[in-house]
Parts: C-alpha cells; structure tokens; sequence
C-alpha cells in the first residue's frame, strides 16, 4: 500500500495542497469592508440630495401679487386692489412678482376675481380701460421732458413748451391733467424718443395731439394729494 506525505502548516493551519488550504483570514476581511463602502456611498448621496431638495425648496419661495378685495371683470386695476405675499411657487405656476406691480395698474381686469387669489399675466388685460369720455393719445419726448421712472398708472399733466424747434417763444395751451398707460421705452443709448400713451378727456385730445406733433408738449408726475 502506497503511502502520500502530507507536509504539515508552518502556521498551524490545514495541511497545504488541502482542499480547504484557502486563506479564508484575507476574503472574509475583504467581505467585511465592502458593505463599509457601499454605506459610506449611500450616506453621501443622501447628504446631496437633502441639499438639493433645500435649496430649490429656498429658491421656489417668492414674494408675488395676491387680489386684496373681490374685481369684477372690465374695472381698472389700482394699487390698493393688490397686496404682497411671499409664496412657494412650482414649475407651470403663472404669477406676477411684486416687482411688476406698476406694470398692472391702470389696466383693466379680464375677468371676475375673488380676494386671496394670486394675480397671474392672464388675468389682465393688454390694453388700458379707456372711458366712455376719454381717449388716448401718443406724445413722444426727448429725455429731459419727463421724470425718469413713469410708468402705467401714474397720474399726469400733458404741460406745453417752448423748445428749439418751437414756431413760437410763448408756450400756448393749458395743462391737461392725464393718465399714463402705456410706455414704449427708446432704446438704450439711442438718443430716441420715449413713446407714452396718455388718456385725456375727450375735449382736450386734439390739443394735446397737436402739442405733441409739434414737439411742444412735456409731462409733469402729480403728486398723490393733487
């Protein structure tokens, strides 16, 4: 009968050429780390997606118009209707900000709407209300013949001038109180005119047209106790 030697384990462990002569100390360490990383892994991700989900939570607020008292459809948008309020907005949501709200007064309100709602562009009108009596005249000015700053809703007087071009030295006419609403700003650095579209009483419309033609008109803001 054959005999095999076995040559026996420095360390004490199985014999080597053994089927379990493995060194089973090194994989199951490995096996150990390996959900360590996958942890670790997780751990991150989910500190950046907390962040994430904070900031665009930050980002969504923001302080927009909100009606203050119930509108019916065709009334002329005031200050007074509208009041701020600062809102988480999402993607889709159609709102004004409140730094558009002189962009929206003097307008008219397209249709009927209930204290509390928030003011979107759609509820607007694009056109000014333009009474039964009144109508609107377009004068262009040079800078200098206006404040900086007017803008749709602000109460006027239509004021004749003498200007360079003038075919006379004696300004003629009488102011002629009006409402801005329109303003069609020259283009930065051009040198143009600004276009704004003012509402006058009916009976003094052509002068004010004629005052504008002929480059003779200027604006003057009123104060709100005038």
């Amino acid at each position: 009968m054959a005999l095999t030697a076995t040559r026996p384990s420095i360390d004490g462990g199985p014999p080597a050429g053994s089927r379990n002569g493995t060194t089973p100390g090194r994989h199951g360490g490995r096996r150990r780390q390996v959900p360590l990383v996958v942890v670790g892994v997780l751990l991150v991700a989910g500190c950046a997606l907390g962040f994430a989900d904070v900031s665009v939570g930050v980002a969504a607020h923001e302080e927009v118009l909100v009606v203050a008292r119930p509108l019916a459809a065709g009334e002329v948008l005031r200050a007074a209707d509208l009041r701020a309020a600062r809102v988480s907005t999402g993607a889709g949501i159609g709102v004004v900000p409140v730094g558009a709200e002189r962009s929206m007064v003097g307008r008219p309100v397209a249709l009927a709407l209930v204290a509390g709602a928030l003011l979107a562009p759609g509820d607007i009108g694009s056109g000014a209300a333009v009474g039964a009596d009144a109508d609107v005249v377009a004068v262009a000015l040079k800078a200098g013949l206006f404040p900086p700053g007017l803008a749709p809703g602000d109460r006027v007087q239509v004021v004749p001038v003498v200007t360079a071009s003038s075919s006379t030295q004696v300004a003629s006419g009488s102011p002629v109180d009006a409402v801005v609403v329109g303003v069609q700003a020259a283009p930065v650095a051009s040198g143009g005119a600004t276009v704004f579209s003012v509402q006058v009483p009916t009976a003094e419309a052509d002068g004010v047209a004629s005052l504008a033609a002929a480059g003779e008109a200027s604006l003057v803001q009123l104060g709100a106790g005038s």
